[in-house]
C-alpha cells in the first residue's frame, strides 16, 4: 500500500477523472449516438432480412408444393393417357383376332361348300362313268343296244341298289 500511497498524486488523479468525463460525456454525446443509431439500423437491416428470407423460404415451399402437384397431375395424366393407349391396343388386337376369326369361319364355310360340289360333281361323275361301264356290260352280256330312256331307268335302278346295299 505504500507504493500505491507515494506514487499516487491526488491532482493528477481528478485531472484525469475529468479528462476522462469530458472525453466520455463528449464521446456519449458525439459518437455513443451514432454508434447506437448505426447498430439500431444494422439490427432492423438484419430483422427485415430474415423477415425476407422467412417469407422466400414459404414462398419457396409454397411453389415446391405447388410443382410437386403439378407433377403430380401430370404424372396421373401419362398414366392415364398409356393405360388408354393399352386398353386401345387390346381393343384393336381384339377386332383383329374376331375379324380373322370371321373371315376364317367365311373363308371354311366357302371351302366346305366348294368341297361338298366338288363331291356332288365326282359322285355325278362316278355314276355316270358307273352307268356307262354298266351299260357297256349290259350290251356284252345282253348282245342288245338298249335306248336312253331305258338304259337310264335301269342304271338308276341299280345305282340306287348299289347305294342302299353300301349303306347297309
Amino acid at each position: 500500500m505504500d507504493f500505491f500511497k507515494q506514487n499516487i498524486i491526488p491532482a493528477e488523479v481528478i485531472v484525469q477523472l475529468t479528462a476522462f468525463v469530458i472525453v466520455f460525456l463528449t464521446l456519449k454525446k458525439l459518437a455513443w449516438g451514432p454508434i447506437q443509431k448505426a447498430l439500431e439500423t444494422r439490427r432492423e437491416t438484419i430483422r427485415e432480412d430474415h423477415e425476407k428470407i422467412a417469407s422466400a423460404k414459404k414462398q419457396v415451399e409454397t411453389l415446391q408444393a405447388d410443382y410437386a402437384s403439378r407433377l403430380q397431375k401430370i404424372e396421373e395424366e401419362a398414366r392415364l393417357k398409356m393405360q388408354e393407349s393399352i386398353d386401345e391396343g387390346r381393343r384393336l388386337a381384339r377386332d383383329i383376332q374376331e375379324k380373322a376369326r370371321t373371315e376364317a369361319q367365311i373363308m371354311f364355310d366357302k371351302t366346305k361348300q366348294n368341297l361338298d360340289l366338288e363331291v356332288a360333281k365326282a359322285r355325278l361323275e362316278l355314276k355316270q362313268t358307273i352307268a356307262k361301264v354298266s351299260i357297256q356290260v349290259a350290251e356284252r352280256i345282253l348282245g342288245e343296244t338298249l335306248n336312253d330312256a331305258k338304259q337310264q331307268d335301269k342304271i338308276m335302278a341299280m345305282i340306287g341298289d348299289i347305294e342302299t346295299g353300301s349303306r347297309a
